[in-house]
């Protein structure tokens, strides 16, 4: 099992889009302190939102988005209806990443 965080992945693909050519967008969470002093992390987001994939990547004629999980990670139910809505819209391209998909990410970033 390869041993990376979400985070550290995601800074791979994006790397390796933008290497490709690809304009690459990402909506960060932001850092949120309960009145009892702990904190979560929290995109904001408005609507139907919630579950949005991570990336999303275009060049030329060519529409990604893409859900990036660690190893052993699933995603939401939000996260796949976001993926399976969008994969239905003819010429976008959707897809769930973990790093062992490593490969697969350079074939399709080719």
């Amino acid at each position: 099992m390869i041993k990376i965080s979400e985070s550290a992945w995601q800074k791979q693909v994006i790397e390796i889009a933008q290497y490709a050519g690809f304009r690459v967008a990402h909506f960060r969470g932001v850092r949120v302190q309960r009145k009892d002093g702990s904190v979560y992390y929290q995109t904001p987001v408005q609507a139907q939102g919630v579950g949005y994939p991570d990336l999303c990547m275009v060049k030329g004629n060519r529409l990604i988005y893409a859900e990036l999980k660690r190893e052993g990670g699933k995603p939401t139910p939000e996260q796949v209806e976001w993926l399976e809505a969008l994969s239905k819209v003819p010429g976008v391209e959707c897809f769930l990443w973990k790093p062992s998909d490593y490969e697969v990410v350079l074939e399709v970033m080719r």
